[in-house]
């Protein structure tokens, strides 16, 4: 699962949602969850520090946008990954 945490006002949060809404056209498979800090109940994961902060697996991958190819490489490498093993 691909988290992506956004806040009100976080001008780079805008391009985070877009993110998402590209990934789930062009990749459906990969599920991917954005969460709004403004309306998200309970504590934050450790390393969630800012908007947008990206978690793949329960681990951060990036703060702020990553470029559109790294998280296509990443979301890739962790999808070999998970075949090999």
């Amino acid at each position: 699962m691909l988290e992506i945490y956004v806040s009100p006002g976080c001008v780079g949060c805008r391009r985070a949602s877009a993110y998402a809404d590209a990934l789930r056209q062009h990749r459906p498979d990969q599920p991917v969850r954005v969460i709004d800090l403004a309306t998200h109940q309970g504590p934050l994961p450790d390393g969630v520090i800012g908007t947008p902060t990206y978690r793949l697996g329960g681990r951060i991958i990036s703060l702020g946008n990553p470029a559109w190819e790294e998280l296509l490489d990443t979301l890739d490498n962790r999808l070999n990954r998970v075949h090999d093993a």
